[in-house]
């Protein structure tokens, strides 16, 4: 083989490996990872679909819920672009880095059941009662098994502003040993789905955004629903914010900008959550 004819043939091969590689480059992912609380996760997995098929180029990787807290961290550590939380950031994490906390919706917070317990509705010493020690009933005769979460939790705060006295039958339920109880919103969510009787509080973001099969019941003739919130008949709510470091990529900013425009407004309206 002449030397000429081998040259240009190892050039060739050269250049089609180089465009290869830009090739790869120019098309290559922007991705975008998100978490945070189990309340949020639903809404933004669905939100992150719209946003893609917008945006074939950039990847929204919702990952598995790690509570307020554990996302607020993972972006401080870089291990995510974008939390969902039920509060904005605290003075010492702003300590640590600037981030910008933007409360984009709210969501009825619920006592939730499965909805084949045959139970949507209970008044608050109903509720209360439920907590008691020992084999506590529904309304319909089916055992009662709640779902306790931390006592700091901000969960355990909203039901116990309930009423004074589920605010006492939760306080003494946390001291019982033997008890349910679950860490984050997706972990009281499963137990209630996979435990006979169960009940926990959760939030109607999470249920519908998620397509739970569950149900928020109305206590004390109050409706969690989302035009409840908005016309602040219903004043159990959770809030939900978008946690961000100003210093992000452009696409995590775009996609941030998504969930508060009027198609990702209308998105997560139509799943429980009332937008901000």
């Amino acid at each position: 083989m002449p030397f000429n004819t081998a040259l240009n043939r190892t050039r060739r091969l050269a250049l089609c490996c180089a465009l290869a590689w830009l090739a790869q480059g120019a098309f290559a992912q922007s991705v975008v990872r998100v978490s945070g609380t189990g309340s949020g996760t639903g809404g933004m997995r669905l939100l992150a679909q719209a946003f893609m098929q917008a945006n074939p180029a950039v990847r929204i990787d919702v990952q598995p819920a790690l509570g307020s807290s554990g996302g607020i961290s993972a972006v401080m550590a870089g291990q995510i672009e974008l939390a969902v939380s039920n509060r904005p950031a605290k003075p010492a994490e702003l300590a640590t880095m600037p981030l910008l906390s933007v409360e984009y919706a709210r969501t009825p917070f619920v006592v939730a059941v499965h909805k084949d317990l045959g139970i949507s509705a209970l008044t608050s010493v109903q509720l209360a009662a439920l907590y008691a020690e020992g084999a506590a009933t529904f309304p319909n005769g089916q055992r009662a098994r709640p779902v306790l979460r931390l006592t700091d939790a901000t969960d355990t705060q909203i039901l116990k502003s309930f009423a004074p006295e589920v605010a006492a039958a939760v306080e003494a339920a946390t001291t019982r040993r033997g008890m349910l109880t679950a860490d984050t919103d997706s972990e009281a969510a499963d137990l209630v789905e996979r435990t006979v009787g169960a009940f926990a509080a959760s939030t109607l973001a999470q249920i519908e955004s998620e397509r739970r099969p569950l149900i928020g019941l109305t206590i004390d003739g109050k409706a969690p629903t989302v035009a409840h919130v908005l016309d602040g008949s219903y004043p159990f709510q959770k809030p939900l914010y978008l946690i961000v470091n100003p210093q992000a990529a452009l696409d995590t900013k775009r996609f941030a900008a998504f969930v508060q425009s009027a198609p990702g407004r209308a998105l997560l309206r139509a799943h429980g959550h009332a937008p901000r």
